[in-house]
């Protein structure tokens, strides 16, 4: 996972330097999977231009997908409301339980800047 990110940080830092800080949202999101055995929540997590996160929780995608979706687009609508359009997906990163074969978590982060 690691790997991942310091590879995704060399492919986009001429992008990323290019634009300041100040013009990217970066949004993460945690799908909780199979933490325990009734999962409760997923943790969504936006850092706006200024650099400051803020931490969302919403209802698990694992026991109910349509709820989760509907309140992670509220969140990605704020943002895109205000002209701000994803530029790249990072592919999904996560941890697998090999007792499990199911993840324990996995996460996924995009990026957003103003064309």
């Amino acid at each position: 996972m690691i790997k991942s990110i310091i590879i995704s940080l060399f492919v986009f830092a001429p992008f990323l330097k290019a634009k300041a800080q100040n013009e990217i949202y970066i949004i993460t999101e945690k799908y909780d999977g199979v933490v325990s055995t009734v999962p409760t929540f997923d943790s969504v997590f936006v850092t706006n231009p200024s650099g400051v996160t803020t931490i969302y929780t919403i209802t698990n995608f694992v026991s109910n997908p349509s709820s989760h979706n509907t309140q992670f687009n509220i969140i990605l609508n704020g943002i895109t409301s205000l002209g701000y359009k994803v530029f790249t997906p990072i592919q999904t990163q996560g941890i697998v339980n090999p007792s499990l074969g199911q993840p324990n978590f996995v996460m996924n982060t995009l990026y957003l800047a103003k064309p």
